[in-house]
């Protein structure tokens, strides 16, 4: 499923750093007219652009606290990353008593949702009648795959993410309870900018099941108060969902290849696609370090995170759920990008490309506004730029008109 980009540029004027430019993966950014230019059908929203600005140009933002108002009665799902923040059971039943006081009806663990998944990773993984499983929860890692590696979508287990999956149980369960009838409200509670996309609202995915996202940055100083009135619940944790967050705690086999942080996760995907790593039976990928508890709109030490969730579960008392086939997988996880070019078209444009290039200085400096000379060429072949944007071959057509 294609996403949309979550990231937006809110500076009257770029102060031409570049730095933003040259952090994207994709070469979806770009500067026009001293503005930079997020290009939708390449972003992945994977967030280094935000970091990399100092000028704090660039943000993602989810839904609203107060979207809550907009339905009779409202569901807040919590992930696995959040609750591992947690020191003991009595913090993790106090964050979500005040998860609950901001106005929800219901606050629900999805614990057991992501061990569920996770195990059925495992179970394809360990498939031998299958090829090598590539495998990710984050849809940086998804939509990284659809942009730059399609040849590596079959070798993708179409998965649901867990936000989605946990969405469709509670509103078949709804429908068989009395909740005083009218709208009902997903919400689920985000660790990162990409996640913020799995929702219908802001961005307009209507075939989501989750109604609204919300960055746990967000609502961050309104969960860690402590209030002594409010009703603590009684939460059992999915032990295998909460090693699921972490990269460090995720069950390992010599076949089984883990990576975390977006640097490593390429490196594996570029070595993937010449079949250098075929002797793993999956390749589990997470593009946050230390996985999900290291998302950038989480909080809290995600070390400690290994420690808490020792503490959060001793011992798998939640089994994760047998779920059905039909609700694991989904066939629009993961897309190929279709192209109408034929191959002959596209060898014909690689060679005005390359014939572009050629003119070009192959400094890669970003001053034109483009990420590299490639892309840089690309675009003048497009006809959305011209040679002479080109600054430095524009300094030396000044520089020998004067002489």
């Amino acid at each position: 499923m294609n996403e949309k980009s979550v990231v937006k540029y809110t500076l009257d004027s770029c102060e031409k750093c570049m730095k933003c430019i040259k952090a994207c993966p994709t070469s979806a950014l770009s500067m026009v007219d001293n503005r930079i230019i997020i290009d939708g059908d390449l972003c992945i929203n994977c967030g280094r652009c935000i970091r990399a600005c100092h000028s704090k140009g660039l943000l993602a933002e989810g839904s609203p606290l107060t979207a809550i108002d907009d339905y009779d009665y409202t569901v807040c799902l919590v992930p696995a990353a959040l609750s591992s923040q947690c020191g003991s059971m009595e913090k993790a039943e106090e964050m979500f008593a005040n998860i609950k006081d901001l106005g929800f009806d219901e606050v629900i663990d999805i614990s057991d949702i992501e061990g569920a998944i996770m195990n059925e990773t495992f179970r394809l993984a360990d498939d031998i009648s299958k090829e090598s499983v590539i495998t990710s929860f984050c849809p940086v890692v998804v939509q990284l795959i659809e942009t730059k590696y399609p040849m590596l979508i079959d070798h993708f287990a179409p998965l649901r993410y867990a936000s989605e999956l946990a969405a469709m149980m509670v509103r078949e369960q709804l429908s068989e309870r009395e909740v005083g009838g009218g709208t009902v409200g997903i919400f689920y509670l985000c660790e990162c900018e990409a996640k913020l996309v799995l929702a219908k609202h802001p961005y307009d995915n209507p075939n989501r099941e989750v109604d609204h996202a919300i960055a746990i940055v967000d609502i961050l100083p309104l969960i860690q108060k402590k209030n002594p009135n409010s009703e603590r619940p009684k939460l059992e944790f999915s032990r295998a969902g909460l090693q699921s967050c972490n990269t460090a705690l995720i069950p390992q086999k010599p076949e089984y290849l883990m990576a975390d942080g977006s640097e490593k996760v390429e490196n594996i995907l570029d070595l993937a696609e010449f079949d250098l790593l075929k002797s793993f039976r999956l390749l589990y990928l997470f593009n946050c370090f230390n996985g999900c508890v290291g998302g950038h709109l989480m909080f809290g030490n995600g070390y400690l995170a290994k420690n808490n969730i020792h503490a959060l579960s001793p011992k798998d008392v939640k089994e994760p759920p047998e779920l059905p086939f039909e609700l694991l997988y989904c066939e629009d996880v993961i897309v190929e990008k279709k192209s109408q070019v034929s191959v002959a078209e596209k060898m014909a444009f690689f060679k005005k490309v390359n014939e572009v290039l050629e003119q070009l200085p192959g400094l890669d400096c970003s001053a034109c506004g483009m990420q590299t000379c490639r892309v840089m060429a690309e675009s003048i072949i497009k006809g959305e730029r011209k040679l002479d944007d080109c600054r430095i071959l524009s300094a030396k057509e000044k520089s020998n008109d004067a002489e």
